[in-house]
C-alpha cells in the first residue's frame, strides 16, 4: 500500500471513529440522564423522529422543498453573478457608476432584507428562491468581477496585435481566466444558497426544513429539531461534494497540478 493510500485510509478510519464516539457518547449521555432531553436528543430518538415523519408523509416534502429552493437559487444566482461579473468590467464607465451600489447591497445582512422578499413575493417558494438568488449572486459576482478587473492586459494586448477581435478575446481569454473564480463562487454559493433558503423558511413559511426546525423548537420536539439540523448538514455536505466534482471540469489544470 502506498503512503498516499495509507494516509487516506487512516484519515477515513479516524473520521469514522470520531463519528462513532459522538453517536455512542450521545446515546449513553441522554439515556443515563447526564444530558438533558430538553436540550439534547439521542441518535435512537432522532431515528425514531425520522420514522414517524416518514410514516406520516411530512419528511420528504419538507426536504424536497428546501432542496428545490436551494438548487434553483444556486443555479440562477450563480448564472446571474457570472454574467454580470464578466460583462461589467468590459463597460468601465458603467462599472464605476454602479459598483458602489452593488457593494452596499452586498453589505446588507440577508436576515435584514429577507422580510422584503416575503413582502414582495409572498410566503411561498418564490420568496425563498429570491433570497437564495440574492445571496448567491454576490458570492459569484465578487470573485468573478475581481478576476476580470485583474486580467493580464499583456496577453490581451498581444492578441489585439495579432488581429484578434473583441469577441475572440472575450471567449478565449476573459471567460477562461474567470473559471477559477467561478469554482470559488460555486463553493461559497452552495452553502449560502442553503442558508438563504432556510432563513426564508425561518422568517415565514408553511413547509421546508427550516419550518420543520422552527416548529420543533416551538413545541420542544427536540428529536425533530435535531433531525432537521442533521438533514440540512448532510444535504450541505452532498452539495459541497458535488461542487468538488465539478472543479476538475472548470479548472482542470489546477486539479492536475494538485495531483
Amino acid at each position: 500500500m502506498s503512503a498516499t493510500a495509507r494516509h487516506h485510509l487512516l484519515v477515513n478510519l479516524g473520521r469514522l471513529l470520531v463519528l462513532a464516539l459522538i453517536l455512542i457518547g450521545t446515546e449513553i449521555g441522554v439515556r443515563s440522564g447526564f444530558m438533558s432531553r430538553l436540550f439534547f436528543s439521542s441518535p435512537s430518538e432522532i431515528f425514531g423522529a425520522l420514522q414517524t415523519q416518514w410514516a406520516n408523509g411530512s419528511f420528504l416534502p419538507n426536504l424536497g422543498i428546501t432542496v428545490f429552493e436551494t438548487l434553483l437559487g444556486l443555479a440562477t444566482g450563480s448564472l446571474a453573478g457570472l454574467i454580470v461579473g464578466v460583462a461589467l468590467p468590459q463597460l468601465r464607465i458603467l462599472s464605476n457608476v454602479i459598483e458602489p451600489f452593488l457593494m452596499v447591497l452586498n453589505g446588507i445582512p440577508v436576515i435584514v432584507i429577507a422580510p422584503l422578499f416575503i413582502l414582495w413575493l409572498g410566503l411561498g417558494l418564490p420568496s425563498k428562491i429570491g433570497i437564495s438568488i440574492y445571496i448567491v449572486f454576490f458570492a459569484m459576482f465578487i470573485p468573478v468581477y475581481t478576476a476580470s478587473l485583474r486580467l493580464d492586459m499583456t496577453l490581451v494586448d498581444a492578441l489585439r496585435v495579432m488581429g484578434a477581435s473583441r469577441n475572440q478575446i472575450f471567449w478565449k481569454v476573459i471567460v477562461p481566466s474567470s473559471m477559477p473564480s467561478v469554482y470559488t463562487g460555486l463553493k461559497i454559493g452552495s452553502g449560502l444558497a442553503l442558508i438563504g433558503a432556510v432563513i426564508g423558511e425561518f422568517v415565514a413559511s408553511r413547509a421546508g426544513l427550516g419550518h420543520m426546525i422552527l416548529y420543533a423548537s416551538g413545541t420542544l420536539d427536540t428529536p425533530s429539531l435535531y433531525l432537521g439540523i442533521i438533514t440540512i448538514a448532510i444535504f450541505a455536505a452532498c452539495l459541497s461534494f458535488a461542487i468538488d466534482a465539478v472543479g476538475p471540469v472548470l479548472v482542470p489544470y489546477r486539479f492536475s497540478d494538485e495531483k
